[in-house]
């Protein structure tokens, strides 16, 4: 037989020959390549897959050797696989092939058939490909598990570990060498120890989850708090656990920080319950999860109630959706707020809280909701409350007769101004004034309080007489005026004339007496030629003149042409241009007395006009000459300069006070003009007091207020001068932070006999101090004058008491002399006569 014959004889292991083709169809029918090498090495068959995979016939791979054959093969190595083939039976080794489509990799099988070698090739590349994979996979979820803060492990039914992870040995503190889970719970707390294993032991029994908190203790001897998570998987037929799988967490910062952060809560509670304030946290919708015994004391309502949103509830109705929008605003926003509302207390009264809210942030700043308080500013609320009547009644005192109710001059003159300014084209304002005719007999003969009477009730019919846009006044005495707005003709205002005359002609009866009181009536009329309060009051006074001359029980209208008042005036401007040039115009000073120390504080500097041929002209009389003539401005600019340039000369601790007039504010020169004068002189700006009236703040452009400030930025002290005689001298300190505040000698003259006058000073000096202004008094010519304005706790006072204005070597040697400390004494005993 010849080798191919002989190894298929040994091969089926049938006697008997079997042709070719039945032994190349039983090879190549196998998907495996598969080579038959001789003892020499030798390739003497080949199987068709054998082909496939070498790249050629059968012809071409006969009595080649393998080595040759085969790709990334070598010599040596084969016949080392071969030797160890024939000694031990067979031998397997893996074997990568290199071809056009890369790399690929076969498991070589190789046993012996009598002195032959099946050589069969298992192609494994995929195989490997997927194991690749895995392990990669494998890696990675290693690698994942390692930066987890879990740890994974199981163990079977018996208790024997598995598993068991590096991460679980570095966190558990386990030896790396525990098998069992016994070695777990021996490194358990004792405390924790009984209440677990009865926890496992139910686990156990149902097959159910175990979900446990517990201590371990470390290698340092230390415990540390663990949560261990362990499930059954799977369970056979009989439903019974053959492995138990789980997870164990290091949780002992966490415990420690909530255990932590329980202390801190109830250290909270008990500071927030012991708190005089309430306190309440919400949650990040805004809704309550704590609030302090204090709001159940003040509201009334249970812990129940106030939680959630139920704390809208004790808020009063009218201040409840304010209070709700601006916190939800805030809560949108996450800002702090401030609120006042109203809440409702247990006894069923109602006190004003304010609310200041807080967003809570964690340290990552995530917001977790709201922590505020509550605090009752009942008290607060009242007294401001209290402190806006004061100021109201201030306010109406400084405006009204306080007899008669009436309007007063000054606010006369602010009802004036506005009918004026309201007029419609074609329209006009009548200015009656009002003396009573023979009322000087029923004080003299019936007493004052019969005249007082006599006035309210000349007040009333006056009321009775007039519409309901006509304005009546008491201007002092038995002095009333009316202001009658709006008229077509003059005949109207004739006409109210008669009216009135015939309302107070009539019979008074008082207390069984039976006064004879008239009066007689002057008119003026504003025709829209820009006079002012003051020159249209003068107007009806000239014609209340001219109507007393005439007899009782008449009146006369003003006439220009007649009027020699009007013509002097026109004179006078005309001296008053040349006066300034000519060297008539000087500077006097009267000094302002600290009522604490007695020493001078200021000198106000007063312009002073000695005319030729004429002798002194007194300020009211040119200063308004001034104002119509367009001379103010220079003048005002001229005082300065001397104020201060004299002022300059004095101790430092005495200070100039100049007044301004609301024109001075036009042109835009004021502020350079103060500027320079206090350049030129040297002097300090604090030492520069400018007192203005509240005229200056009626510009509704606020272009005046724009001036105070840049004054006020030179360093200049701004003073409010004739407190209380505008229409609304209160509003304007809440305009502007004036320094001082003078009250108007209008309020001093009557003291101490006036209650009225006695309580607006009083009013006044407590505003002064509540809005932390220096108050100062003019016209204080007694000691008893005095002595009120040092019991009100007035800072400065002012008048002929203490000097009248001296030219400046005078004032000088006034203020380097000692004024005598019985001036700013209050008197006492005998002192007081």
């Amino acid at each position: 037989m010849t080798e191919m014959q002989s190894l298929r004889h040994r091969l089926i292991r049938q006697p008997g020959p079997v042709s070719g083709e039945c032994w190349i169809a039983f090879f190549d029918g196998v998907a495996h390549p598969v080579l038959i090498k001789n003892a020499q090495g030798q390739v003497i068959f080949a199987n068709r897959a054998a082909c496939d995979l070498l790249g050629r016939d059968r012809s071409g791979l006969a009595g080649g050797a393998e080595h040759e054959l085969v790709a990334g093969t070598q010599a040596e190595q084969i016949a080392s696989f071969d030797a160890e083939a024939m000694r031990r039976g067979s031998v397997s080794a893996e074997q990568e092939m290199p071809g056009p489509r890369g790399v690929r990799r076969f498991l070589v099988s190789r046993r012996p058939a009598g002195e032959h070698l099946v050589v069969t090739f298992f192609e494994i590349t995929d195989l490997r490909e997927t194991e690749g994979v895995l392990r990669q996979r494998e890696a990675h979820l290693r690698n994942l598990l390692e930066l987890h803060p879990v740890a994974p492990f199981s163990f079977t039914a018996d208790g024997v570990l598995s598993d068991l992870s590096d991460r679980l040995v570095a966190i558990t503190g386990l030896p790396a060498g525990t098998r069992h889970v016994d070695a777990w719970w021996a490194a358990m707390h004792p405390c924790d120890r009984r209440d677990l294993r009865r926890a496992w032991i139910r686990s156990v029994r149902g097959g159910q989850s175990f979900d446990a908190e517990h201590r371990l203790q470390m290698p340092d001897g230390a415990y540390r708090w663990f949560r261990a998570r362990v499930v059954a998987r799977p369970r056979d037929q009989d439903q019974r656990v053959d492995r138990w799988f789980g997870i164990i967490e290091d949780v002992h910062e966490r415990r420690t920080t909530v255990e932590q952060l329980r202390e801190s809560e109830a250290r909270f509670r008990a500071f927030a319950d012991d708190a005089p304030v309430m306190i309440w946290v919400t949650d990040t919708e805004g809704r309550n999860v704590f609030v302090s015994r204090s709001w159940l004391g003040a509201t009334g309502q249970s812990l129940d109630e106030a939680l959630g949103t139920g704390w809208i509830d004790a808020v009063h109705p009218d201040d409840r959706d304010a209070t709700a929008a601006i916190t939800r605003d805030a809560m949108r926003r996450r800002i702090a707020y401030t609120n006042e509302f109203r809440i409702r207390r247990k006894d069923g009264g109602w006190c004003w809280v304010i609310d200041v809210g807080h967003p809570r942030l964690l340290a990552d700043g995530t917001f977790i909701g709201y922590i505020g308080c509550c605090v009752d500013i009942s008290a607060r609320r009242q007294a401001e409350d209290d402190r806006v009547m004061a100021q109201l009644q201030v306010f109406h005192m400084a405006r009204h007769d306080m007899l008669t109710g009436l309007p007063n001059r000054h606010y006369f003159g602010d009802c004036y101004q506005e009918a004026v300014a309201s007029l419609a084209p074609e329209r006009s304002v009548a200015v009656l004034m009002l003396d009573l005719d023979g009322f000087k007999t029923v004080n003299d003969t019936r007493g004052h309080p019969v005249g007082d009477q006599v006035l309210c009730e000349v007040a009333n019919r006056l009321r009775t007489s007039v519409r309901s846009t006509d304005t009546v006044a008491r201007l002092g005495g038995d002095e009333f005026a009316v202001i009658q707005t709006p008229i077509r003709s003059e005949q109207e205002a004739c006409d109210l004339a008669r009216r009135l005359i015939a309302a107070i002609s009539k019979p008074f009866d008082l207390e069984g007496a039976v006064p004879e009181v008239g009066a007689s009536v002057g008119i003026a009329f504003a025709r829209g030629r820009g006079d002012s309060a003051e020159e249209i009051m003068r107007y009806a006074d000239v014609a209340l003149y001219a109507a007393k001359q005439a007899g009782r029980g008449t009146f006369r209208v003003f006439d220009e042409a007649t009027d020699t008042h009007l013509q002097s005036r026109q004179k006078m401007k005309a001296a008053l241009r040349a006066a300034l040039g000519l060297g008539e115009l000087s500077v006097f000073y009267q000094p302002l007395i600290g009522l604490r120390d007695g020493q001078v504080t200021a000198c106000e500097a007063l312009m002073r006009w000695h005319r030729k041929g004429a002798g002194w002209i007194t300020p009211d009389q040119f200063i308004p000459l001034a104002e119509e003539a367009g001379l103010i401005g220079d003048m005002g600019d001229w005082v300065l300069h001397e104020a201060c340039a004299q002022a300059a000369r004095w101790p430092d601790s005495v200070s100039v006070a100049v007044n301004l007039s609301p024109l001075q504010f036009h042109g835009g020169a004021l502020v350079d003009q103060v500027a320079s004068a206090l350049r030129a002189s040297g002097l300090p700006p604090e030492r520069l007091q400018l007192e203005i009236t509240e005229s200056v703040l009626l510009d509704p452009t606020d272009r005046n207020i724009g001036v105070l400030q840049d004054l006020r930025a030179l360093g200049a002290k701004i003073v409010m001068d004739d407190f209380g005689t505008g229409y609304s001298s209160l509003g304007y300190l809440r305009s502007f932070p004036f320094d001082k505040i003078k009250v108007d000698r209008s309020f001093i003259r009557d003291l101490p006999d006036a209650r009225e006058a006695l309580a607006i000073l009083k009013a006044v000096a407590g505003l002064g101090r509540s809005l932390d202004m220096r108050t100062t008094v003019e016209g204080v010519e007694t000691q008893a004058q005095l002595d009120c304005a040092i019991a009100e706790g007035v800072d400065e006072a002012q008048g002929y008491f203490f000097s009248r204005p001296l030219p400046a070597p005078g004032i000088a040697s006034f203020i380097s002399g000692c004024l005598p400390k019985r001036r700013i004494q209050p008197a006492t005993g005998d002192a007081a006569t």
